[in-house]
């Protein structure tokens, strides 16, 4: 208490301090004093202390973040008593389809994954609600479009991050619903907000999802992911300023950080890109091959970005620690910042763009990919 203390003084304290004892100690104590056959009867308890806390959950103001957190961490402890459901389900649910859910802490994002991991994972019906909330999303003949492109982007982003709450490969059978709903999205070409969520996705099936699982929406990645690079080319080639909306640079960070996982993912997870990667990267540094001898008019494609930035900006380009993503930053404010990313690919190629150390486990790269997720789902107030 005397950390709560030094940390949010006022009477807001005292909150604080009844909420994190009650997540330390009220599902014990539940456990404790109903028998197996009485669990039920925890749901009188519980219910009016969740329509409390829904209070705090669904605040989404600076000043209320202390008890945000602590209504999480209570939420953690209670939630995985599938025997309360009918106390906390509906509340929570409705909760997570608040357009302002995603406005965290960065430490809540750890929180809710466990607790929507409870929520959903355990009731597959609410997963099929949320797949049929986003098929069935429109803007209506009177509805404002960039209005409709938000509901839309907000849907796929609380599904992908469902499934990335979730144990691994758990909605395999899902998958053709998935991919409708991913498709359908992306036929709004001109909502960069809603495309931006759709490779978000793409990247959460990559690490949640068994290879065999999303093979068939393998095609409908690299189509997209070319598409939009060449885009970003053209753009760059025509536009002198470069000057683009916050939600085109979101869009444009969101897919090169496709490619960059893809890069460095072992193989057996993503056999279907090994095939085609010399489309996006090189094998061969750029000082080492420059035109391919059969072919004078090929270039990959992030060399030909590359180069377009190198004439504008000065050179300059990372080298990868084996097994971690260059990009890691939630946000960029300029496309400019995307410049390094394409110079170290097209500068080093694909084999020459790590120092020379022991290749790391896998887990490691995945987990440092997931950090950056985390911190990716946070919504800027």
């Amino acid at each position: 208490s005397s950390g709560i203390n030094a940390e949010y003084g006022g009477s807001n304290v005292h909150t604080l301090q009844a909420i994190y004892a009650l997540a330390e100690c009220l599902a014990p104590i539940i456990d404790l004093v109903y028998g197996s056959e009485e669990k039920d009867k925890a749901v009188t308890i519980l219910s009016p202390l969740i329509s409390k806390i829904s209070v705090y959950i669904r605040n989404h103001a600076h000043h209320n973040m202390p008890n945000a957190r602590a209504s999480a961490a209570l939420l953690t402890s209670i939630t995985d008593y599938q025997y309360c459901r009918k106390a906390w389900a509906k509340e929570l649910y409705d909760a997570f389809l608040d357009t302002d859910f995603f406005i965290m802490e960065g430490s809540g994002v750890a929180q809710w994954r466990v607790i929507i991991e409870h929520l959903i994972a355990h009731d597959s019906l609410l997963f099929q609600d949320l797949l049929a909330r986003v098929t069935s999303a429109s803007g209506g003949l009177l509805g404002s479009s960039e209005a409709f492109y938000n509901q839309k982007a907000r849907l796929i982003k609380r599904l992908t991050f469902t499934i990335y709450c979730c144990e691994y490969n758990q909605y395999a059978k899902f998958i053709s619903k998935i991919q409708e709903c991913f498709v359908e999205a992306l036929k709004l070409t001109a909502a960069h907000q809603v495309v931006r969520e759709v490779f978000l996705g793409f990247r959460v099936l990559i690490l949640r999802m068994a290879p065999g699982t999303f093979s068939p929406l393998w095609p409908i990645m690299l189509n997209e992911l070319y598409g939009q690079l060449v885009e970003l080319r053209e753009f760059l080639r025509k536009q002198s300023d470069w000057e683009m909306s916050g939600k085109a640079l979101s869009m444009y960070l969101s897919v090169s950080k496709l490619l960059d996982m893809a890069l460095i993912l072992p193989a057996e997870m993503i056999p279907d890109f090994q095939v085609h990667h010399w489309t996006f990267v090189c094998d061969r540094p750029r000082e080492e091959k420059s035109i391919r001898k059969e072919d004078p008019s090929f270039e990959c494609l992030v060399s030909e970005i590359s180069y377009v930035f190198d004439t504008a900006l000065e050179d300059e380009s990372w080298v990868r620690e084996n097994g971690k993503p260059f990009l890691t930053q939630p946000h960029i404010r300029a496309i400019r910042e995307l410049q390094p990313f394409f110079a170290s690919l097209s500068s080093r190629g694909l084999f020459g763009s790590s120092q020379v150390s022991e290749v790391p486990e896998s887990s490691t790269t995945i987990a440092l990919i997931e950090d950056s997720l985390d911190e990716e789902y946070i919504d800027l107030v």
